[in-house]
């Protein structure tokens, strides 16, 4: 049996630097590129803290240019 389910959730944005991938979970954190779109920063900071307070966690993979894929995993129990 499973430990965890997992979720995915794909894009073909503009991709996140390795750099920059953990700093995406902060509160209100935006990278410079995005400055012109409407938000706030706190997307996925929420998510993160959903998650871990079930449990789980979030990684991301992504390429500049490709788009990222978040991967949420949440235990089964």
């Amino acid at each position: 049996w499973e430990m965890y389910v997992e979720i995915k959730v794909a894009d073909t944005g503009k991709g996140i630097s390795e750099s920059n991938q953990a700093a995406i979970f902060r509160r209100f954190y935006r990278e410079e590129e995005v400055h012109e779109q409407q938000g706030v920063g706190i997307g996925l900071y929420l998510v993160r803290e959903i998650v871990t307070r079930q449990g789980g966690y979030i990684k991301v993979v992504s390429e500049p240019g490709k788009g990222s894929e978040f991967s949420i995993m949440l235990p089964t129990k």
